[in-house]
């Protein structure tokens, strides 16, 4: 298999850093800003008087949002190591 010209690499390094640049900015705003809305209102929603049963319902929304969150945090981190290699 050939090698790649320096100019080859930097073509690719530079569509790579487009890509993860895409991708963090829609984490960012397309996943975090709704998920952001749903924590409010889920947080809003558990201030309401509410049966037992409804309160555990909210509390799985949260427990949810933030496995969501952890997830989002773990690929931005990773994203962020492979451009550091």
């Amino acid at each position: 298999m050939p090698e790649d010209s320096p100019e080859t690499l930097a073509h690719k390094l530079a569509r790579w850093r487009e890509a993860r640049n895409l991708i963090l900015s829609r984490f960012n705003h397309d996943v975090r800003a709704p998920l952001t809305a749903i924590v409010g209102f889920a947080e809003l929603l558990g201030d309401e008087e509410l049966t037992p049963e409804q309160r555990v319902y909210v509390q799985r929304i949260l427990e949810a949002t933030d496995k969501i969150v952890a997830i989002l945090d773990e690929v931005q981190k990773v994203l962020h190591e492979v451009e550091q290699d």
